[in-house]
Formats: structure tokens, sequence, C-alpha cells
């Protein structure tokens, strides 16, 4: 039999050729096949190669190797072996990883081979195809279940989904581990078994080797049925997606910042919703439930709190009713910095650069900033009172753990400007022929 004459194979190809037409994506596409070496990776490939004859499509495969085994390097041969043999491009990445006791083995492996598969993907511009099945979608929602997920976890694994700006397809999803594994015996393919894959003491293989057979020999269809649920809490969960960015964008003040009086006015669902679809255009993973009730709760905390919940990438803090985006940081703040006038200068802590125009020249004067200057006496261009410039960032509302970084900038020993939340406060007495302007990055 060969390959095209596979109802196995037929069935990859034309979920390939369906998806990519789904999305608007040409079929020529360049397709990246994640190769392990084992039997459903090596399926999918053969499938691939069927796609070729089709529709001339470039193939590349990527096999990552994480030296996690004494047969590693057998594995790579193997799979560069296959790939000359059918005139793929091959590639390999050796990768590093975490192992410490901290880290879990499982999510430290597998983000490093996607990392690996995409930065192939991103170099030639290509659609990530993965071998996972029926099986592996079950694993993902038992898996799911035990952590308590909600109807987007329930999900599952996307047929078609994107990872940034790389399209990703599991065209294999339908197929149960069975119809994959008789179709590689019959065409006496050659594949790499994955000692670990025995290992129970990783949650997936314990799923699969000690629960799921128990679970398939009382309910035979239930591959199908999980799925077709994961399926429905996929559209559930898209609905609800839809409608938490459309109440997300109305709080939005800024990418940054949201309007903490309307986020409290909606249901306690809806404001999780807003938080989740928050953190996801900020390119975070999604809290946990009980991160985000205490975000929720700082809404309820005192007018004059100043409440914060932690994360690893800095910090959610309510100031004056509103909720912050604070990362942490990355730039140290100069307490005092020499401008060079029409000149571009960074201010990398603002994410920003000023610029100080001087058409008469000022050949002889010198410009500065200076940070952490709260007890020095300015008067805005549009203020009828001078004030300490802590109490104009009362005025001003801005955030506390902002106000160190403030910026005055200095004309010789005269103070001409503030840059607040991105603009430029001219001060009073206005010098007349210098031109101050603040351009975020």
């Amino acid at each position: 039999m060969t390959p095209l004459q596979s109802p196995t194979i037929e069935h990859i190809v034309n979920r390939i050729a369906a998806s990519l037409t789904d999305v608007k994506l040409p079929l020529q596409m360049p397709l990246v096949v994640a190769y392990s070496g084992g039997v459903d990776s090596t399926v999918l490939l053969q499938a691939v190669i069927a796609y070729r004859e089709q529709f001339d499509s470039p193939i590349h495969a990527v096999h990552v190797h994480h030296g996690l085994s004494d047969n590693a390097d057998d594995w790579a041969r193997h799979c560069e072996l296959q790939c000359r043999l059918e005139d793929v491009e091959f590639h390999q990445y050796r990768v590093a990883v975490d192992t410490s006791s901290r880290k879990s083995l499982e999510s430290e492996a597998r983000k490093v081979r996607y990392n690996a598969l995409l930065e192939v993907c991103d170099q030639i511009g290509g659609v990530l195809l993965l071998g996972q099945h029926a099986e592996d979608q079950l694993e993902t929602v038992l898996l799911q279940l035990k952590r308590g997920a909600g109807p987007q976890g329930l999900a599952g694994m996307g047929e078609v989904q994107y990872r940034g700006e790389t399209l990703i397809m599991r065209p294999m999803l339908a197929l149960e581990k069975s119809e994959i594994v008789t179709y590689a015996e019959e065409e006496m393919l050659q594949w790499v078994e994955d000692e670990s894959n025995q290992q129970n003491s990783f949650d997936r293989n314990f799923l699969r080797n000690e629960i799921i057979p128990h679970l398939l020999a009382r309910w035979p269809k239930l591959t199908k049925t999980v799925g077709r649920s994961a399926e429905l809490c996929a559209e559930q969960s898209e609905l609800v997606s839809d409608s938490a960015q459309q109440y997300f964008e109305d709080c939005k003040r800024t990418e940054f910042r949201l309007d903490g009086k309307k986020l409290a006015e909606l249901s306690l669902p809806w404001q999780a919703m807003v938080i989740r679809a928050w953190f996801k255009s900020q390119g975070q993973l999604s809290p946990s439930k009980a991160q985000t009730d205490q975000v929720l709760a700082m809404l309820n905390a005192k007018h004059d709190a100043t409440p914060e919940v932690n994360f690893k990438w800095g910090r959610v803090i309510r100031f004056d009713q509103d909720l912050y985006w604070v990362v942490n940081a990355t730039h140290e703040i100069p307490q005092n910095l020499v401008l060079a006038p029409n000149q571009n200068i960074a201010l990398p802590w603002l994410k920003g650069h000023i610029r100080i125009a001087t058409p008469n020249g000022r050949v002889d004067d010198a410009f500065f900033l200076q940070t952490n200057a709260r007890n020095l006496k300015v008067k805005p261009e549009n203020a009828n009172v001078s004030k300490l410039l802590k109490e104009w960032f009362k005025v001003w509302r801005v955030p506390r753990w902002e106000r160190n970084g403030v910026p005055v900038i200095f004309l010789n020993d005269q103070p001409v400007a503030v840059i607040v939340e991105g603009e430029c406060v001219v001060l009073q007495p206005k010098v007349a022929d210098i031109e101050l302007m603040f351009t975020p990055d």
C-alpha cells in the first residue's frame, strides 16, 4: 500500500490542506515537523512527504536533542538518516534542560523543545506540525481536570492555533494511537522508543500507562467523546473570550492600567475574565484562580491603600482606584544625567528618549536631568502657585513607585521641565528658545 492509498496518511494530508485553507495560507507553505523519531512523529513525517508530492511544499524536520537519555545520540543519528533517505531538510538542536529539584522536568523539557521548534519556524517562515493524537488529547484534558481548569483548559489542545506569529497544527488529533501504530507496522517504518515513556513518575506517563488503558477498556469510545467535549469547551471559551476582550477594552485606560471603577461594575466572573485577558495581552500565563481572586480583592481596599499582588514578572498594584501592571525594573535610575542638546537621549527606565532642541545655539549652557527631586519647589506652566514636587505628584496622581524615577530637566541651575506620565510638563519661568520633546520607544 503506497502512502497516498492509506486512510491514515490521507486523513493527515487532508487536515493539513484544510487547516491552511481555513487560515488563508497558501498550500505551498513550508512545513516544519517536530521529529523526535518516535512512531507518532515518524508517521507524521511520512504524511508530510506525501503532502509534498501533492502540493510541492518545502518540508523540514527538527529533532531536539535534550541529552537526557544515554540513547539520545542514537536517536539523533536515526532521525538524520531517515531525513536523508527521504530528502527532507534536517535540523538538530541541542538544548539544555534545567533538572534542578524545584523544576518539573516535563515542563522544562517541553519549554526548551518549543523554543527550538519555534526558532526554526521563525527562520524559514514555516508552519509547525506536531504529532499529537486522540490519546494525547485525552491525557491533556485529564491533567487539566486534575489542576481544576475551567473551559479554556478543558478545551485541551487545538488542532490549529497560533503561538506568537507561528501557526501550529496538530493534523493527527482525531486519530487513535492504534491507527498510527498499525500504519507504521504495515509500512515497516523504523522508529525509536524513548525509555522514559515507561517512567510513571511523570504525570503523562502515569495516565498513559496506568489509567487510560483501563478507561479505554471500559469505554472504548472515550477518546472520541472527550475530544468532542474539548471541542465544545473550545467553542464556549472562544465566545467568552470574545466578550471578555470587549469588556477588557472598555476597562483599559492604557496598556498598563485598568479603570478600577469600570472593572468593579462588572460581575465577578467577568472581572476575572478581564484580568485573564489583561495577562494574555501582556504575553503572560493566565493567573490561577487564587491569584485572580487576590487581584480582584484589591478593588475593595481602602481608598488610600496601595495593595499589590506579586508575580515572577512583577506586580499588579492598585493605586487611586485603578490597577497598574508594574514589571520588574531592568534599568537603573540615574540620579543625574548630562543631556546634550539637539540629540536623542535614551531614558530606558521611562521606555523613551528625550530631545532638547536649541535653535539659537546656547553653546555655553548646560542641560542635565535629576531624579528623586521630590522636595524641589516648582511651578508648572499653567499653575498659579509653586509647590514641592511631591505635592504636584499627588495632584497629577503619579503612582508612588514611579515618583523616584520622575526626571526634572535643568538648564544650568534652573528647572525647566518635568517628565510625567510620558509627557513634558514645562515649568515657569518658561525659557523661550528651547523645545523639549519626550518620545516613547
